[in-house]
């Protein structure tokens, strides 16, 4: 049953490509919780990430290649090594160089890995803490990747729920400046998902902003979201 929900989280995942400017991948070891949030000066950058619940996470973006996202899911499903799942997804049948990886499992929680390929937009990079992967490109520059990280590290030391940890450190990072192509508004879609550990067949917290005009600033409308969900969810925990 648990390899049949997955694979249907991991499909809803696969067929949605999408780029990203800047992304987000905290884990609770406690309450065993995994998020990813992400935004981008584009139409739909929802598709970078899949969450393998009680197990970890995957974002591919940049060029955000399809294979290497579920190659990683299906790697993270399985129990490997972080870096022997970094390794496969650097082989060349992945295109790695235009890509950007962050991998994060709860057996390795306190140290996530990233790569960021050598033909993907300036300003890019990444930063990375126990529980914590942040990375980036074509950034207004390498600020907002800091802002992203202080964010969820101030937020995780005060110890506040993993979903309030995301939406302060995308809220960094468009105040740090975001997505360079998107002026004033940072970016133009965005996301937040969570899973708990014994989801099967939804994300616990799921929220999307799809850039489907030219003048909503998609974080502001991801606060938005996020501020309705609390609202109907109470407690919001």
């Amino acid at each position: 049953m648990v390899y049949r929900v997955c694979f249907t989280i991991l499909l809803l995942g696969y067929v949605q490509s999408g780029m990203a400017t800047w992304s987000i991948i905290v884990a609770d070891a406690r309450t065993k919780r995994i998020g990813i949030a992400g935004a981008s000066c584009t139409a739909n950058v929802y598709g970078i990430g899949l969450i393998m619940p009680g197990k970890g996470a995957v974002v591919v973006q940049a060029m955000s290649n399809g294979m290497a996202k579920l190659k990683g899911f299906e790697m993270i499903r399985a129990g490997y090594a972080t870096a022997d799942i970094l390794k496969t997804l650097r082989e060349p049948q992945f295109n790695p160089e235009q890509q950007q990886y962050a991998i994060l499992t709860l057996d390795e929680i306190e140290k996530p890995l990233t790569y960021t390929g050598t033909n993907t937009f300036d300003s890019k990079g990444s930063l990375t803490g126990n529980g914590i992967s942040v990375q980036g490109n074509t950034l207004a520059g390498q600020e907002v990747l800091q802002a992203v990280f202080d964010a969820a590290s101030k937020a995780m030391k005060d110890s506040l729920p993993l979903q309030e940890i995301l939406i302060l450190a995308m809220e960094a990072g468009a105040k740090a400046g975001g997505d360079k192509r998107c002026g004033e508004r940072k970016a133009s879609s965005a996301f937040l998902a969570v899973c708990k550990p014994e989801d099967v067949d939804k994300h616990w917290l799921n929220l999307i902003v799809y850039g489907t005009d030219d003048r909503t600033h998609a974080v502001d409308e991801l606060r938005r979201k996020y501020d309705q969900w609390k609202i109907n969810n109470k407690s919001g925990n």
